[in-house]
């Protein structure tokens, strides 16, 4: 699937969902099942190579602060968040993690683990059986310098001062 038409799907199910995050993951079910088969299998395959671009340690500090903490699962769906957020923010967040401070929060936690299962559930709600997928992805080292907790507010400032619990 081309880029253009991978971020085409999430930004119109951003948009249908409104305010509400949380339904971002359904509605964006409901446009992949609208696609064939191939198609949706495409899309598993470039959401995949995204999530494996936003495996930074960087982007993991910015997570960790943001909520409160973040486990190597908990940094999973983080990055399915990043990616329901759309391109811009994406694309802006791979080279600037400090960027992410002017998100308004919308839950207890930046994080959207049902949006990585929306292809999944399009595929096999369309008689597709299992999708096939990648799970090296999610096995995969994140790039980039290691740091330490207390490392965080000098990498990202704006995001310290705005998450950090004094």
């Amino acid at each position: 699937m081309e880029e253009k038409a991978f971020w085409s799907l999430v930004e119109r199910a951003k948009a249908r969902a409104g305010s509400d995050i949380n339904s971002r993951p359904a509605v964006l079910q409901e446009l992949l099942q609208e696609l064939s088969l191939p198609d949706i299998q495409a899309f598993q395959r470039r959401y995949e190579s995204y999530l494996l671009l936003a495996n930074s340690r960087e982007l993991w500090g910015a997570a960790y602060l943001m909520n409160g903490g973040s486990s190597d699962d908990g940094f999973k769906y983080f990055r399915d968040w990043l990616i329901s957020e759309g391109q811009a923010t994406f694309t802006e967040a791979l080279t600037a993690p400090d960027s992410l401070a002017q998100i308004p929060q919308r839950g207890d936690y930046f994080e959207l683990e049902a949006f990585g299962y929306a292809a999944l559930k399009a595929f096999a709600s369309k008689g597709g059986g299992e999708l096939d997928r990648d799970f090296n992805v999610e096995l995969a080292a994140p790039t980039g310098k290691s740091w330490e907790e207390a490392e965080l507010p000098a990498m990202f400032p704006r995001l310290a001062s705005r998450f950090l619990r004094r």
